[in-house]
């Protein structure tokens, strides 16, 4: 009995080889781009009508702060701290557990909780204390019509 000769190319594997559905999988993704749905990041191909808002702090010039190196809490931590406490504010406002105030405010307010937070953190960390002026900078970035704008304001200070 014969054994037929192996005509699949060099190796023998022929399409079986590992690197084709790499090669594959190469072209498809030049080809398609990072376009919705085949990029995890939809926010670029479809914005939300809602501006994102992040948050950042800075010594009382204005100037940004590592709050990460002071505090050990991430920027993205921050901006959800804040969050939860302008929503606590405004769900005892709506339930009349707090007399009614306009939403600077309750940024304020809930900015100063924050920074009180992030203070108090720093105390735990030598050489890292938070101890001059702070600010929270909240910036929105919205998509309009000509692009994306970016706007930036100071919400809370703490002396």
């Amino acid at each position: 009995m014969s054994v037929p000769a192996d005509t699949s190319g060099p190796g023998g594997q022929g399409w079986r080889h590992p690197v084709v559905p790499l090669l594959a999988f190469c072209l498809l993704s030049l080809v398609a781009g990072e376009f919705y749905p085949l990029s995890p990041f939809s926010m670029y191909s479809n914005p939300s009508p809602v501006p994102l808002r992040f948050c950042y702090v800075a010594d009382g010039e204005g100037e940004p702060l590592p709050i990460l190196w002071h505090t050990g809490v991430s920027p993205a931590s921050l901006t959800k701290k804040y969050g939860h406490h302008r929503g606590e504010i405004a769900e005892a406002i709506e339930r009349g557990d707090r007399a009614p105030l306009e939403d600077d405010a309750i940024r304020a307010e809930a900015g100063r909780e924050v920074l009180t937070w992030l203070r108090e953190i720093s105390r735990g960390r030598p050489r890292r204390e938070l101890t001059d002026p702070l600010q929270l900078v909240e910036i929105a970035v919205s998509a309009e019509a000509g692009g994306l704008r970016e706007t930036s304001r100071v919400v809370a200070e703490l002396e």
